[in-house]
């Protein structure tokens, strides 16, 4: 019975550990969706993206682009990512920002890894 205990004891730490250690060497870098802005899809002028993540499905909904000078509010601007067949159209509001809603099937956060940017003036 002792013997037991302690198998099941170690066996459980073994566990715990490898669970703790694969969660501590995970890498997080701007090609992937991160909740919130991903910081790595800044640029030096500050225009971000930031995915609208879906937890319930583990999908992305939306992107909003933001850190647009306000000058542009009113230009149409244009947004892709590598998930996507065309462009989406939107146009910028006071704040420098817009936001891009994907269409169902939406894209899964490892699908992700690029947003290109156009603005029309």
């Amino acid at each position: 019975m002792k013997k037991r205990l302690i198998t099941a004891v170690l066996g459980g730490t073994a566990v715990a550990s490898l669970a703790f250690a694969s969660a501590s060497v995970l890498t997080v870098h701007g090609g992937t969706v991160q909740a919130g802005v991903a910081s790595g899809l800044s640029d030096t002028d500050g225009v971000k993206a930031n995915w609208g993540l879906e937890t319930d499905d583990n999908t992305v909904r939306s992107v909003r682009i933001s850190g647009i000078a306000a000058e542009c509010a009113g230009a149409d601007m244009w947004v892709k990512t590598n998930t996507m067949t065309s462009p989406a159209k939107v146009t910028l509001d006071a704040s420098g920002q817009a936001t891009v809603r994907f269409s169902a099937p939406y894209p899964s956060p490892e699908s992700l890894d690029t947003v290109r940017i156009w603005i029309e003036g």
